[in-house]
């Protein structure tokens, strides 16, 4: 899913395919915020986090990318609920201040 967003993104920026020009959603959006841009800098922050800590790029990926819960990432990584949601809280401010 990381994937396909991350190269829609990409794909809307391109001259060919009228980057740079504002598009129409169907969600009230507010103009300044770009999702596109926030994508493509979601994905290099991300691709960062994983050599620096793949566990909480893992948390990160299943969390945002596939919606699942707290317990879900958990069951997965076979780590406490505890840990995922200090690993998460983490990695949601370390994303932050990597994309600004």
């Amino acid at each position: 899913m990381r994937r396909i967003l991350v190269e829609s993104a990409r794909a809307k920026n391109t001259l060919k395919r009228g980057g740079g020009q504002a598009h129409v959603f169907n969600v009230d959006i507010p103009d300044e915020v770009d999702i596109q841009d926030d994508l493509v800098a979601l994905d290099a922050a991300l691709t960062t986090l994983e050599h620096k800590d793949e566990t909480m790029a893992q948390v990160v990926k299943l969390r945002y990318f596939s919606g699942l819960s707290i317990d879900q990432v958990a069951e997965l990584l076979e780590i406490s609920p505890r840990t995922v949601n200090r690993q998460w809280s983490a990695a949601r401010a370390w994303l932050i201040t990597q994309m600004r």
